[in-house]
Order: C-alpha cells, then structure tokens, then sequence
C-alpha cells in the first residue's frame, strides 16, 4: 500500500519553521505551543466528523461523489494533525544493530515501484562494504517511507534520483540526489496520486526529528539541485558516565 506523500517542501512557512526548532533542539518549547492546540483542534475534527456521519446517513437516495471528496479530506486533515503531534512528542526509541543497507534492500520494490507510476527512476549505490549501525527500525523506515513517496510525486516526471549511503568515520551518511529530466516528459495525471495540500509541510521535519532523536542531522537544499544529506554515529546510545560507574563500584564495595 502506498503511503499518502506528505509535501515537506522547505519553501513551506509550516515546514520551515518546524525544521529550525528541530535543527535548534528545541522539542520542549515547540510541544508547548503546539500541544494544547492539536488537543483542540483533533476535538473539532471529530466533531465535523460525526456531522458528516449524521448527514450521510439522513441523505435520501444514492449518495454524491462530493461524500468521497468530503472523506478524504477529512482523513487528510487527521494525517496532519497525527503526523504534527508525532513530530513535537517524546521519541523514544527502540535501537537495533543492522546494515542499512538490508533495510534499503527490503524496501526497495516499494520505493521503486513509487518512482515509476509517477513516471520517474530510483537508483540505490550501496557500498562495497558496510558496518551495522544503530537504529529505530520501525520509525526510521517510516520517515524515509514518507520522504521517498513525497520526492516520487514532487519531481517533474521523467526525472530521477540516487540514494548513496556509507558507514565511515564512526557514523553512516545518506545521500538523496535528484535530477532534472533532459526533455520534458508528457504528463500522465492517471499515473499519479497527487498530494493532498492539507497534508503538505510535513514528511522533512517529520524525517529530521527521527534522525535528532538518533543523534543525527539531516541537510536539504533545492538549488542549484535537490539533495538531502543524512548522518548519525553508527552507536547512538551513549554510554554510561564514567563518574556513575565509579560510584556503582564503590557502592559494591
């Protein structure tokens, strides 16, 4: 099944500044702001939506195309607030040690297969060779699900990009470079999903607060090209203070 793409274009005021308190660090000052009006605003959505189900039900006769419009725009007013929530509340992972490249492996067809209803190409580089690193399985791959769908609409078709990725000096880079295609292709709408606007602003952060929590960071640029450039230690937890172990072994004692 493929994942909604969420826009996460830095151009976007929304996403711009959620990038700058994650960049920042600052998680705490952002649940603040955000917390109490998500609370509010989740209370009114589900209130639209059981007008809409009270409506549905008293409507004489077979129903319009418009319900379906009326879903999914709900639906996509909920990812927003789901996918905001996500990025501002506590993180805490559950860490594995394993290849990366395993991971890109196993989703690749999916990535792929994105790429090419859109009308584009995906090329992954692994290295020769690779250490495992430390991650959060589970939210690591639906960062990069959400990013990698987003890129896969947003590019003009006939366009493509590279995945590179590395384990060198004691941490692991990502590298997400595009290109433009050489002639404009035809566009096929049919082939397309588009992106729902409600949902837009969302997949970067959502992916640069992932990588923080892993002590990572993520950099994106547009121009001259888009690239996205990801890195983070191969070991994220940090150890033990060396004081705390003294004062254990001398408690043994």
């Amino acid at each position: 099944m493929r994942p909604q793409p969420l826009d996460g274009s830095a151009e976007d005021g929304l996403s711009n500044s959620l990038l700058r308190f994650v960049d920042d660090g600052q998680i705490g000052p952002l649940r603040h702001a955000l917390s109490d009006f998500n609370h509010r605003c989740r209370n009114l959505l589900n209130g639209m939506k059981m007008g809409l189900y009270l409506a549905r039900r008293s409507s004489p006769g077979p129903l319009s195309e418009r319900w379906g419009e009326l879903d999914q725009t709900y639906r996509s007013v909920e990812q927003l607030f789901e996918r905001l929530s996500t990025i501002y509340r506590d993180m805490p992972l559950s860490l594995m040690k394993v290849p990366f490249g395993s991971l890109a492996v196993e989703r690749s067809p999916v990535w792929r297969d994105w790429f090419e209803q859109a009308g584009n190409t995906l090329k992954l580089e692994p290295p020769d060779r690779e250490a495992a690193v430390e991650l959060d399985v589970m939210r690591l791959v639906s960062a990069i699900d959400g990013f990698v769908a987003w890129r896969a609409e947003s590019m003009p078709r006939g366009g493509g990009a590279s995945l590179v990725w590395s384990t060198d000096g004691g941490c692991i880079e990502l590298v997400w470079r595009e290109r433009a295609p050489e002639v404009a292709a035809p566009d096929a709408p049919e082939l397309r999903r588009p992106s729902s606007p409600v949902t837009g602003s969302l997949s970067l952060p959502l992916l640069a607060r992932v990588v923080a929590e892993h002590r990572g960071r993520l950099s994106w640029t547009r121009a001259p090209h888009v690239e996205a450039r990801v890195r983070w230690p191969l070991l994220v937890a940090s150890p033990a203070p060396r004081a705390s172990l003294d004062a254990r072994a001398v408690a043994i004692h």
